[in-house]
């Protein structure tokens, strides 16, 4: 470093900038804006992003789940059989009898 750079260094009216902050919309901690990820509503810290995508993906799986575990009611009118299978079973004959003379509970007459 010669003498010039030490003068124009100890005389430079130029500042730093400092990168821009932004607070995150989870944790509301304030980070510089190059390390924020955007998310699909708001802008997120990378710690508070990975949790959102975590959260998203346990919600998602306890709604299939859900949907997965809903079960529908039969009745048979030849042996007169109550049963019930997983809604997205393919039922074609009744599991006691074998008659094809069976409806969904919510539908009798």
């Amino acid at each position: 470093m010669g003498v010039f750079d030490w003068i124009k260094g100890r005389f430079s009216s130029e500042e730093e900038q400092q990168e821009p902050m932004i607070a995150c919309a989870r944790c509301n901690f304030e980070y510089p804006e190059s390390s924020m990820i955007i998310g699909d509503t708001a802008v997120y810290c990378p710690d508070c992003h990975e949790k959102a995508k975590k959260e998203a993906a346990e919600e998602e799986f306890r709604r299939k789940q859900a949907v997965a575990l809903q079960r529908t009611k039969y009745y048979c009118y030849d042996c007169k059989f109550h049963f019930s299978r997983k809604k997205d079973f393919m039922l074609r004959l009744c599991p006691n009898c074998g008659s094809e003379n069976f409806v969904e509970q919510d539908k009798l007459i």
